[in-house]
């Protein structure tokens, strides 16, 4: 009686998973009726795809929509911090202004410089 030979191997696992790999690739390409197989199999996997699809969009436009109003309100804060910078700048100015008229210390020449030097700081 002679010895069977064995009929496997890692050689022939490898060809098997590649033939069958194959067979799906072009199971999946081949078409009927116009659309690809598998939707006509399954034809509830083709719309569940296209429904998941759509809820994707819905859900990217309600992010980008609350991007765009956190955005404003960002601006809107920034926009108002500016203004109360400013303000604060104005009254410490007029607070300096009135101190320096009273005390009578600092000449015209320097109180205007003084002016140039605060609207300088006050656009920055």
């Amino acid at each position: 009686m002679g010895k069977k030979k064995s009929s496997g191997g890692f050689g022939s696992l490898i060809l098997k998973i590649v033939k069958i790999a194959v067979f799906i690739f072009l199971l999946a390409n081949f078409c009927w009726n116009g659309k690809p197989l598998w939707k006509n199999v399954i034809p509830s996997a083709g719309s569940t795809i296209e429904k998941s699809g759509k809820a994707i969009k819905k859900e990217s436009e309600k992010v980008q929509k609350m991007v765009k109003e956190t955005s404003k309100d960002v601006e809107e804060t920034a926009k108002k911090a500016v203004d109360e910078t400013k303000k604060a700048a104005e009254e410490a100015k007029d607070s300096i202004k009135e101190q320096t008229s009273s005390e009578k210390h600092i000449s015209e020449e320097d109180e205007m410089e003084l002016e140039k030097e605060l609207k300088k700081n006050l656009n920055k």
